[in-house]
């Protein structure tokens, strides 16, 4: 056991190895929002429950019914954003290295079918192999390939000012269309009602698809495709050849004005995540810039670094953590429920109400050690 706990410490990332040519800053954020899903917030969750803290604790560890914008709901817009962030430094290191464009487009076209494949297996029920339950669009990962693709459409057209228009244009007919074609309601939001057509025709009638769509995913996809380019913007400041400070001062400047475009709409369009709005989607990309701006600033430009390795492990490793959290869950369960399930009797009956806390820390580290050795394995395969 031991040797293991070593092999483990080993296998994560040590920010003082970091490449230099790399943006510490990209992938500590991309770490930060996948540990806080996966690891993180069930101890956050059985914290707050076990020592009954207000009521704002709850709220923010969840997400609003409806209208509202709590902490949690900044977790899907930052993996869409921090996707944008990375299509630059990926696709353009592909081009570097003399790949062609058609080989460009293969791995592309295979990344969304990949992503699009997993989200069906996650959350889209495809691996019941029922036709009554499978939902062809409802997921993060579907969220991250149809914004990708369209980022990556953008990215070919190599003009600075179309990536500055592009995310503005595809706002701007979104919210259009919810403004003009329907209300803000759950059900008479044009989003919804769009959802519910194209689903008529891709699914057969009774199917559960229909219930299990509380969020809207089809037409959403311009704001989806505008968030990806939010991202691809704020790597573009962070490579413009301008000094460091610069290049933060302007992130600041770009996360302050989606901020203030945010608050500004709110009177008039609703702050809701389901169908994200211009009032929530401004806001969360807003908030996202800053964190991004902020991390710039203390990881690569004051090489603030120390204690960060778990957290490189998740960005690095974002995917496999998102997939085992979730698709592979109960052969998680499978390991932590045999280990913990004598800590009862280690603390007293009394204590039971520890056990959710207890198995929540003992999910995380097995999230981490399995990343760990996934990392360990890429090394020897490289």
């Amino acid at each position: 056991m031991r040797k293991f706990v070593q092999a483990v410490r080993r296998a994560i990332p040590s920010p003082a190895e970091y490449p230099e040519h790399r943006l510490f800053c990209l992938d500590l954020l991309r770490g930060i929002d996948m540990f806080l899903l996966v690891a993180l917030h069930g101890i956050l969750v059985a914290v707050g429950k076990l020592f009954d803290f207000p009521s704002w604790w709850s709220y923010h560890l969840s997400h609003p019914a409806w209208v509202g914008f709590s902490f949690w709901d900044m977790i899907m817009p930052l993996f869409i954003f921090m996707c944008g962030a990375a299509i630059p430094l990926a696709i353009g290191r592909r081009l570097d290295e003399g790949a062609s464009r058609a080989a460009v487009w293969r791995h592309v076209l295979l990344r969304v079918l990949m992503l699009w494949f997993f989200g069906m297996l996650v959350q889209g029920r495809l691996a019941t192999l029922d036709a009554m339950k499978i939902s062809p669009y409802n997921n993060t990962l579907q969220t991250i390939a149809a914004g990708y693709l369209i980022a990556v459409v953008v990215l070919h057209l190599k003009s600075r000012a179309v990536r500055i228009v592009a995310p503005c244009v595809l706002a701007l007919a979104y919210t259009l269309l919810l403004h003009f074609c329907g209300d803000y309601s759950e059900t008479g939001n044009y989003a919804n009602v769009f959802e519910m057509k194209v689903l008529r025709l891709l699914v057969p009638a009774g199917s559960s698809a229909f219930a299990i769509h509380n969020y809207t995913w089809f037409l959403t996809t311009l704001m989806f495709g505008a968030m990806t380019l939010c991202g691809m913007l704020a790597t573009d400041v962070l490579r413009a050849d301008w000094t460091p400070f610069k290049r933060a001062a302007v992130l600041f400047a770009y996360g302050g004005g989606l901020l203030a475009l945010g608050f500004a709409v709110e009177p008039w369009v609703p702050c809701i995540k389901h169908i994200f709005t211009l009032s929530f989607t401004a806001q969360a990309m807003g908030y996202c810039v800053i964190a991004l701006a902020v991390l710039y600033v203390l990881t690569d430009i004051l090489r603030l670094r120390r204690g960060t390795g778990v957290l490189l492990l998740y960005g690095q490793f974002a995917l496999t953590a998102y997939m085992v959290s979730h698709f592979f869950r109960p052969a998680v369960k499978g390991i932590v429920d045999p280990v913990t399930q004598g800590i009862p009797h280690l603390l007293g009956k009394e204590h039971a109400a520890w056990m959710p806390l207890v198995t929540s820390v003992a999910t995380a580290l097995v999230l981490t050690a399995v990343l760990a050795v996934k990392r360990r394995l890429s090394t020897k395969e490289s």
